[in-house]
């Protein structure tokens, strides 16, 4: 059993909760990041210290980082009011917490980031990611370390997808309509293969230097989505191609409420996000976990 010491940033998010609990069972020793007063502070062992305090605040990152081995950066926004919210986040924190590794002497650093962080130009969650990136290559010196570009995740815990499933329970797979939308490609990842692959294949040197991917399918239209949903539950999905004539309208209104008051999630740059063509990866970074299976659990809830 491993004794290091693993520090992490996203310990009480939807992939985090599934890498500390696979650390755990490895033997590892964590330092977690959480924020002053937190209740999310879900998973209690005595091999995890939890420390309060945040990100871009030289403090908090310094004692995070102090006598780690690995850190692995989880942590950043998905939407946020404004643009420079996503970059404080998603690019400039990366480069402190890089800085506070390289002066702890962490040996590896694991930075998540983003599929979308190939297509910056959609949004400016796309941009910061892609930014964010740019920092850890920028900063990390010395140390060994990988970028792990996600495509969706998904499982049975993520609250932010659990009303999508709960469509698909009902048959119903909701997709972005508009030209060619039965042509646009997906990646999907189990949150698990996420987890394995970030506490695994990511600290055995082979992916050291590289920006990688890890799927559960690599690649996947929304038919077929429909089609393996449906075989996942036994029961008929059909998919809903929501028009563009609809869509647009919404996103443009959550626009102008997400910048005034932080309400709203499908805005324009979401959108542009959603009908973007392709967001497979390759054949390779399949896991050998059966979709169907991983569906199942996620739809059903078991």
């Amino acid at each position: 059993m491993s004794h290091k010491i693993v520090a992490l940033t996203g310990a009480t998010g939807f992939v985090g909760r599934a890498v500390i609990r696979e650390l755990l069972s490895q033997g590892y020793l964590i330092k977690a990041l959480v924020r002053p007063g937190s209740a999310n502070k879900a998973i209690q062992h005595e091999n995890i210290n939890w420390i309060e305090g945040t990100l871009n605040n030289p403090v908090s990152e310094n004692s995070l980082c102090a006598g780690a081995d690995i850190v692995i950066h989880m942590a950043g926004l998905v939407t946020a009011r404004t643009k420079a919210e996503y970059y404080k986040t998603n690019s400039e924190a990366v480069g402190t917490l890089v800085q506070a590794a390289a002066r702890a002497k962490v040996k590896r650093f694991v930075h998540l980031s983003s599929l979308t962080a190939q297509q910056a130009e959609l949004s400016d969650y796309a941009g910061s990611k892609r930014a964010g990136e740019g920092q850890f290559a920028r900063k990390l010196g010395k140390m060994k370390g990988v970028v792990v570009r996600a495509p969706a995740v998904f499982g049975i815990e993520d609250k932010a997808t659990a009303p999508f499933y709960m469509l698909i329970r009902k048959g119903f797979l909701p997709a972005p309509g508009g030209k060619n939308w039965r042509m646009r490609k997906i990646g999907l990842v189990h949150v698990d293969d996420l987890a394995i692959f970030l506490t695994n294949t990511c600290l055995d040197g082979t992916c050291d230097g590289r920006t990688v991917s890890v799927a559960t399918r690599a690649s996947l239209t929304w038919p077929e989505f429909a089609a393996e949903s449906a075989q996942a539950i036994d029961a008929k999905v059909r998919v809903f191609p929501l028009p563009l004539s609809v869509l647009y309208p919404i996103a443009a209104i959550n626009s102008v409420t997400k910048r005034v008051f932080g309400k709203g999630h499908l805005t324009l740059g979401k959108l542009k996000e959603f009908l973007y063509e392709d967001w497979s990866v390759a054949a390779e970074d399949e896991t050998q976990t059966v979709l169907q299976s991983a569906l199942k659990q996620t739809i059903l809830g078991d």
